[in-house]
């Protein structure tokens, strides 16, 4: 189980700027948003799958979300949730663990590409995987863009209604501008033209490695210290407001068979590497056309990866 580090941040929203070398981690799942001077409860589905949320006395809040939190997802992760609440103010907890999984597993390799300076587990498809697990794999992912080596767009197709897009472009400006140029990117394979003149499907010409990560991060949301509840002038006011996130993906990939060679290269052996070799963005979307933002990952420094982990 991973702990709270400095290098992975729960950013407030996706105008949140872009920082180098940071990990940038967007939640739509806090139960609470402040406006006008006090606490409005966000319109959104109460019980989501991957999320607990409780907004109530906040002892009885932080109590009801650690113990839903073991139920379900088992053991909460070092320093997600305050060990003791505030005396009789209110208290607003949620903890979101978003894992994505796949129907059929990728393969894996512990050493598996060179990022930055660093040497890091992957999961994805590659020359040597066999063709049964190639097969397989590969009729889960959809090719939305590939124009070089850092410009890609390409969709992984998970369990229930769940779609893991990862892309590589041009670091924008915030973590907003990068998830709206690839749900554009997605949106615009998805139209006929698209079908008709977009990218070729991938096939044995390409290569996909993608670092698995096991990341956590928690915000204080102290703009909702001190606030009522809306509605509630005259009763207790917040008193602690936390959200922690645990991203993991590429859990399920298939155990390394062996060490297996490192990376030396960028994948120029192949005719269409997609080879997340540097920052990267890996957005968690809902069933199309929606497209719900479930999650939105800028992955700067992929800390905490693990490979073919339970």
């Amino acid at each position: 189980m991973p702990t709270i580090r400095r290098a992975t941040v729960l950013v407030p929203s996706l105008s949140s700027p872009i920082v180098p070398d940071l990990n940038l981690i967007f939640s739509p799942d806090f139960p609470l948003e402040e406006r006008d001077g006090k606490a409005f409860a966000v319109r959104r589905a109460a019980e989501v799958p991957w999320s607990v949320a409780r907004v109530d006395t906040a002892a009885e809040a932080l109590r009801d979300v650690a113990e839903e939190v073991a139920r379900r997802f088992g053991p909460l992760p070092d320093g997600a949730l305050p060990e003791s609440a505030p005396g009789d103010a209110l208290g607003a907890y949620a903890f979101s663990f978003v894992r994505p999984s796949f129907v059929s597993p990728f393969a894996s390799q512990r050493e598996g590409v060179f990022f930055g300076e660093r040497v890091v587990p992957v999961f994805g498809l590659w020359k040597d995987v066999d063709d049964a697990t190639w097969s397989r794999a590969a009729a889960q992912l959809l090719v939305h863009r590939h124009r070089d080596l850092d410009d890609f767009v390409i969709e992984l197709d998970a369990k229930d209604d769940e779609r893991v897009v990862v892309a590589r472009c041009q670091r924008p400006e915030t973590l907003g501008a990068a998830v709206a140029e690839v749900v554009a990117a997605v949106r615009r394979s998805r139209s006929w033209r698209g079908r008709w003149f977009g990218a070729k499907p991938f096939d044995r010409s390409c290569a996909l490695r993608i670092p698995s990560l096991d990341l956590c991060a928690i915000r204080a949301h102290e703009e909702l210290i001190g606030k009522p509840l809306a509605g509630g002038d005259d009763g207790p006011r917040i008193g602690d407001a936390r959200h922690a996130v645990h991203f993991r993906l590429g859990w399920d990939a298939l155990p390394p068979i062996g060490p297996g060679p490192i990376t030396l290269g960028r994948g120029d052996m192949y005719e269409r590497p997609f080879v997340c070799d540097g920052p990267f963005l890996v957005v968690v979307l809902g069933a199309p056309p929606q497209d719900e933002v479930r999650l939105a990952a800028w992955i700067a420094a992929p800390e905490g990866a693990t490979v073919g982990a339970p």
